[in-house]
Formats: structure tokens, C-alpha cells, sequence
């Protein structure tokens, strides 16, 4: 764990926690999105993705927008990048047209001296991150790197960059989940909703997430009856099948699911 301060307050980034993190707001989405009473609008994350598993993998964070974080992980450490709308590393980090490759060193500039330890991670970070349309470039405007006790790179270096708030929130977790930002008015609105009708989304979502961090698990019989308390819409419970079979978080009796399509 290693604590900065920063414009954002202070920030604490765990890896540990970065993981729990990103998988609880991965379940809650998923859950969300099949609940047919819609209790719960107001998500972590609007627009998820998921690749690999719970020491090595990688959580996409969009908002439909076009704005966008992600934060990848192995058993050493995080590596986080993030981009909005007009701030990728052309315009951000001074790459040249001329020097993009569409790979990694497009958005290296975005976390300097970073760890050989950590380049696994930032390779699956970059596999995430969105493609430029105008150049092919891999898009990103600024990241971080957290490495034993130490965290630095770009988010620290130029803390008003375009994108990071949205690498902020990952040293700003509380009770285990990613906050989204909101106005203080809409926060306030989203903080009333999760303690009274989202509230049965969010235990869910802890109880599964708890379990899964022992091991493969599945919803009883119990919780789909507070998931799904009548019949969802077909198309939307096969894509939380598919989401959450992703992380290890089968149905009951598993039954057979088509794979989520590529």
C-alpha cells in the first residue's frame, strides 16, 4: 500500500484492493444491467470489460462516451491508463504521427521509468485501450505504475491532465469499490438510491465478490431470487452469464452458456 497527496486528496493505492475493486464493479454492472426491477442506475462503471483473471489480468472502465480508464494487474503490481475524447498521446504526450506503431509505445510516454517487473501488465493494459481512428494510434493520455512501495508516473507528474480524475478514483476506493464521480448534487442522489433501492444489488454484488476472491463460485438459489424476482429479458441474462462466467461466477448448475460473441 503507498499513500500520495495529491489535488485529488489523498490517495492510497493497494494492489490488492485495486483488484477487488475492479472486480466488484464488474459484477455490480453485470448484475445491474440483468436486474428486470432496474433498482440500480447508478453503477461503478457504465461500460465494462474484462480480460485474463485475479493475478494477472485487466479491467476496462468506459462510460459510452468515448472516455475511458484501465487498470491492469499481475502478481507485482498495477499499471493504470486512462484517455478522454481529444487527449490521446498525440495530443497529450507529444507522440508524432510519424512514430506511432499501434502498439505500446504509443503510450509509454504516459508512465515513465516503468518497472521491467511491470511491462506484463502494461502490455495488457495497452491491449485494452482503444484505437485512434485518424492514425491508428493506441489511445491514452495518462497513467500510473504501482510497484512495491513505490507509485508515480504521469498522474503525479501532471495531475491536471485530461483523464486524471479518472485514474484518481483508484486510490480513493472505499469499503472495496470504485466511486464514480458526480456532481455534488447527483452524488447525493446516487448515495440515497445505493442505501435504499439498489441496496440488495450492492450486498449481492459483496457477497459474490467475497466468495469469488476464495475461488470459482456460484449465485444460490436464494440470490437469483433476489436478482431476478421475475423472468429478465433473455438477451440480457445471457450477457450476464457471459460476464460473469468471465470472473470465475457461474449459475447454479452451470448450464451451458454460448460463448460471448468476439
Amino acid at each position: 500500500m503507498v499513500a500520495r497527496t495529491s489535488r485529488f486528496g489523498r490517495l492510497v493505492f493497494d494492489r490488492d484492493a485495486i483488484v477487488r475493486a475492479a472486480l466488484r464493479a464488474y459484477v455490480e454492472v453485470s448484475l445491474a444491467h440483468v436486474d428486470p426491477l432496474e433498482r440500480h442506475s447508478f453503477t461503478a462503471c457504465a461500460f465494462p470489460g474484462w480480460t485474463g483473471d485475479l493475478q494477472r489480468g485487466a479491467f476496462y472502465n468506459g462510460n459510452g462516451c468515448g472516455d475511458y480508464d484501465v487498470v491492469a494487474w499481475t502478481e507485482t503490481g498495477v499499471v493504470g491508463l486512462a484517455y478522454e475524447l481529444g487527449a490521446g498521446p498525440i495530443e497529450q504526450l507529444g507522440l508524432s504521427v510519424d512514430a506511432v506503431t499501434g502498439g505500446p509505445d504509443d503510450v509509454r510516454g504516459a508512465v515513465p521509468e516503468l518497472p521491467a517487473e511491470l511491462e506484463p501488465a502494461f502490455e495488457m493494459a495497452v491491449g485494452m485501450l482503444g484505437v485512434g481512428p485518424e492514425h491508428g494510434q493506441r489511445d491514452a493520455g495518462v497513467g500510473f505504475w504501482l510497484y512495491g512501495d513505490r507509485v508515480a508516473s504521469t498522474l503525479f507528474d501532471d495531475p491536471t491532465a485530461c483523464g486524471a480524475d479518472r485514474l484518481a478514483v483508484w486510490g480513493l476506493l472505499r469499503g472495496g469499490r470504485l466511486q464514480r464521480r458526480y456532481g455534488r448534487e447527483t452524488a447525493a442522489f446516487a448515495a440515497e438510491v445505493a442505501r435504499t433501492t439498489a441496496a440488495p444489488i450492492h450486498a449481492l454484488a459483496d457477497a459474490l465478490v467475497d466468495r469469488r476472491l476464495g475461488g470459482p463460485t456460484e449465485l444460490t438459489t436464494d440470490e437469483l431470487a433476489t436478482l431476478l424476482p421475475r423472468p429478465p429479458d433473455p438477451e440480457r441474462l445471457l450477457c450476464a452469464q457471459q460476464r460473469l462466467r468471465k470472473v470465475g461466477i457461474t449459475w447454479p448448475g452451470s448450464p451451458e452458456i454460448p460463448a460471448e460473441p468476439t
